[in-house]
């Protein structure tokens, strides 16, 4: 099994700093209403087609992924945003943003 070739837009997506991704997350955090689902709404705004962090298809891949899996789909695809932005290290940045 090979794994499926990088869009331009993953290839540079991990070229962030600690402080953009808490900067990011945190305007959304203070700025943005409503539940779980209205947040990856959000998310898609924000990094997709405003910040270009993302393309469509890598966000869709990244919030069906998040779904599948058991807990907060919101939470868990704002933690993958800035582990795919910023690095392993520097996820964390993410975490302690108040978006929830």
């Amino acid at each position: 099994m090979t794994a499926a070739p990088l869009s331009a837009a993953a290839k540079g997506a991990q070229n962030g700093s600690p402080l953009e991704v808490l900067r990011a997350f945190l305007k959304l955090g203070l700025t943005c209403f409503g539940g779980p689902i209205a947040h990856i709404g959000y998310f898609r705004e924000e990094f997709v087609v405003r910040r270009q962090w993302l393309d469509e298809q890598a966000y869709a891949d990244l919030v069906g992924l998040c779904q599948f899996l058991p807990g907060p789909a919101s939470s868990q695809v704002g933690f993958f945003i800035g582990l795919m932005r910023a690095g392993r290290p520097r996820r964390m940045g993410r975490f302690y943003a108040p978006v929830r």
